[in-house]
């Protein structure tokens, strides 16, 4: 009986991460709120990774699920950016990724979680898996307005972008931080 909550938890994700539509499917039975239920401080690290991949399948896929359903999982999302586990960290990343790709209220929603420090602290992560995903996020954010750039900016960002370009190794890291740059130097 302990691992059904494990194993439903699995099962939603794989659905939603199917299409768009099944996602929807899922969501539309107002499945998030008892996700988000499961993502608490006293949860197994098993449950963590899954519930967690789970709620990055919840918000990922063109046409994105309805942002005032997903964007109540930012709280959760700004908490597991903090977490030491590589696997919920890449996932909780991907999440904000997908939730921050879009327009000036979406990425206000995002920032006003307080998230854009710790996900400038994660463009320094050793592991590609967590960086690459922190990286598309900030780059999402720097696509809004000059005021929400900034916030970035703030942040120190500037420096994380240059340590990328001159030390890592990845071409595909370094493309992706030169888009960051090139819409943090382009303005509104």
């Amino acid at each position: 009986p302990h691992c059904a909550p494990l194993q439903a938890v699995w099962a939603l994700g794989n659905i939603a991460g199917d299409s768009p539509r099944c996602r929807d499917f899922v969501l539309g039975f107002n499945s998030l709120p008892p996700l988000l239920e499961q993502l608490n401080d006293n949860a197994k690290i098993g449950m963590l990774r899954n519930a967690t991949w789970t709620l990055s399948n919840f918000c990922r896929g063109k046409p994105p699920p309805d942002f005032n359903m997903t964007r109540q999982a930012l709280p959760t999302l700004a908490r597991l950016i903090h977490h030491g586990d590589e696997e919920v960290l890449t996932d909780a990343c991907w999440a904000l990724s997908y939730l921050s790709d879009g327009d000036n209220d979406r990425i206000d929603k995002v920032i006003e979680a307080n998230v854009c420090r710790r996900l400038v602290e994660l463009l320094m992560h050793p592991s590609p898996a967590v960086l690459v995903p922190a990286l598309r996020t900030v780059g999402n954010i720097v696509t809004g307005n000059d005021i929400q750039t900034q916030i970035v900016i703030s942040c120190g960002v500037l420096p994380c972008l240059m340590n990328l370009l001159i030390n890592n190794l990845k071409r595909s890291i370094k493309k992706e931080a030169c888009w960051t740059l090139s819409n943090i130097t382009a303005g509104t």
